[in-house]
């Protein structure tokens, strides 16, 4: 399903940051972009992400893609690949978190200290319904007991994006509006939650001082966000059915 959702999302792929690796076949300046970064943990062999025998900088339509990024290879002639972004420069002893896109030195527990690489360039593209969308996977059972982890991504000092881990929670988020049965009936009752705490969180901060309110306001805003998304993912409902995935276990 994760898959699925991924592919829904960010199939339309566009050019690199730099041309400076795998490259594909020149884009007519009307195609839509879209830049995927992939970082995992540990235990990442780097070539399973790189086709086979390419070692320079070339075009990607001779090569073949191994295993991992075979399900990528139908796309090959509309994408870059660029290899080698890692958390060592900012982290060598361990997992630099935030610091890996942002750049800086950071560590477990340790807020963002700045915006990271993936927000700044989601800015720069065309304006999108969901410029930003940040997807954790892990074994299933760990995935529904934290549906969502804020480790990777920020918008600024202390302001992380949050992923979503829990495929069955972010296929509701992303496909709710066009279900039917069972998840339409939890997409529309948690749309009025959320929509009751957005209400509720406004009202909170009128009453707080000025120092409290800042702070405070990533949570006011997280949730106006997330009910602006819904209300954009349901003005296009049409559209949206042709990208899909079967929603299962």
């Amino acid at each position: 399903m994760m898959q699925g959702m991924a592919a829904g999302f960010g199939a339309a792929l566009g050019g690199g940051l730099v041309p400076n690796f795998a490259q594909a076949a020149p884009l007519s300046n009307s195609a839509p972009k879209r830049i995927i970064f992939f970082l995992q943990n540990q235990g990442f062999d780097p070539y399973t992400a790189i086709p086979k025998g390419l070692k320079e900088d070339a075009s990607l339509d001779s090569f073949e893609f191994e295993e991992p990024i075979k399900a990528l290879e139908p796309l090959k002639h509309r994408m870059h690949i660029i290899n080698g972004l890692h958390g060592l420069h900012t982290s060598p002893s361990h997992s630099a978190f935030f610091g890996a896109l942002g750049g800086y030195r950071g560590g477990i527990g340790s807020p963002p200290r700045g915006p990271t690489i993936d927000h700044v360039i989601s800015q720069h593209l065309p304006e999108t319904i969901l410029p930003h969308l940040c997807i954790g996977m892990d074994s299933l059972p760990n995935m529904r007991s934290r549906p969502t982890l804020a480790t990777l991504s920020a918008t600024g000092p202390g302001k992380p994006i949050f992923m979503h881990s829990d495929p069955q929670a972010l296929y509701q988020s992303l496909f709710g509006s066009i279900s039917t049965g069972e998840v339409r009936e939890r997409y529309e009752a948690r749309s009025k939650v959320l929509q009751s705490v957005e209400g509720i969180a406004v009202q909170n901060s009128r009453r707080l001082p000025a120092n409290e309110k800042e702070r405070y306001s990533s949570y006011t805003d997280g949730f106006r966000e997330m009910n602006g998304l819904r209300g954009r993912l349901a003005d296009i409902s049409d559209h949206l059915k042709k990208f899909a995935p079967e929603y299962g276990e």
